[in-house]
């Protein structure tokens, strides 16, 4: 199974063993491995599970980013089958953000206030992450 997203002229591949690569469309020969084991037997995978969803995350800030030219990939974020939202970043280690105890089915970044994300769970429920603010006693 392969999951795709393409975004000015990058594309985004997830596939059921948690592997998540890029490609900019202008260096086609250039595979960037964002989750999964790499060519030199490391792995960098968050879990060994399917993955449902991939998303640029316009809310983290990139270490690598700068206004100049780059071939640096934007941050990604994915859910998988196996409870897990985590943040994919080229030449970092997976950040796990969120665990549920089902598979996180579906996300959705508000293009409105990007550090708000609603995840679908497949028990017909709902998660928000709400990122970058300190907990709020209610």
């Amino acid at each position: 199974m392969l999951l795709m997203c393409i975004l000015f002229k990058i594309l985004k591949v997830g596939d059921s063993s948690g592997t998540v690569f890029a490609w900019d469309l202008r260096w086609q020969q250039q595979l960037i491995l964002l989750s999964g084991v790499g060519l030199n037997g490391t792995d960098q995978r968050v879990s060994e599970s399917k993955v449902w969803e991939v998303q640029f995350d316009s809310y983290t800030q990139s270490s690598g980013i700068t206004s100049a030219p780059s071939t640096k990939i934007l941050p990604v974020m994915v859910c998988l089958e196996y409870g897990i939202l985590a943040g994919l970043e080229q030449g970092e280690d997976p950040v796990e953000l969120l665990a549920e105890p089902c598979a996180i089915n579906a996300f959705d970044i508000d293009p409105q206030n990007p550090s708000d994300v609603v995840c679908a769970l497949e028990w017909e429920n709902m998660a928000i992450l709400l990122r970058g603010r300190d907990a709020m006693a209610i």
